[in-house]
């Protein structure tokens, strides 16, 4: 899993499955386009557009949540942000899973010695490999992106109960 943030807008945080590529950055690109569609305030922050180049990979995910008390908007839009980023992970390995097991059958002719194999087809199954080894490598993330979500929720829930608990006073 690879987050990145913003040059122009560095709260908003774009997570997408794998590791730093160009592909990545554009699967950023094409979830930033549904966020500017919702929020105005980010659309005039990126009046001129953002590219591939805009993007800087961060390192940390979620925040530490250190004191309780101290509680912003912003913290809470990281800590939503991180459990529906595990929602999006989840329907794409979903996705990614059953392209790989296609992937997989494809592959297996490799090893039947009965199958007629011309380099034509070793190459497409070689480009579609690619499928397989990006999947290995979003489940090998998947659980870290789901730990952090618990983890999330988590603080979460211990911020909105403080929030319950200030307003019967």
């Amino acid at each position: 899993m690879v987050s990145y943030a913003l040059k122009q807008a560095p709260e908003i945080i774009l997570e997408v499955p794998g590791r730093d590529s160009r592909k990545q950055r554009q699967q950023a690109l094409d979830q930033l386009i549904d966020k500017v569609s919702e929020d105005e305030q980010l659309r005039s922050k990126l009046a001129d557009g953002a590219g591939h180049d805009d993007l800087i990979v961060v390192t940390e995910q979620v925040p530490v949540v250190t004191n309780e008390s101290d509680t912003s908007v912003e913290e809470v839009k990281q800590l939503v942000q991180a459990i529906v980023s595990y929602g999006f992970m989840r329907v794409k390995l979903e996705q990614d899973r059953q392209e790989a097991a296609s992937v997989l059958k494809e592959l297996e002719a490799i090893l039947d010695p009965e199958a007629e194999l011309t380099e034509e087809q070793l190459v497409d199954l070689k480009k579609k490999s690619k499928v397989l080894i990006g999947y290995a490598e979003a489940k090998a993330s998947f659980g870290e992106v789901r730990t952090n979500a618990e983890q999330s929720q988590v603080k979460l829930e211990k911020i909105l109960e403080l929030e319950r608990n200030s307003q019967d006073l």
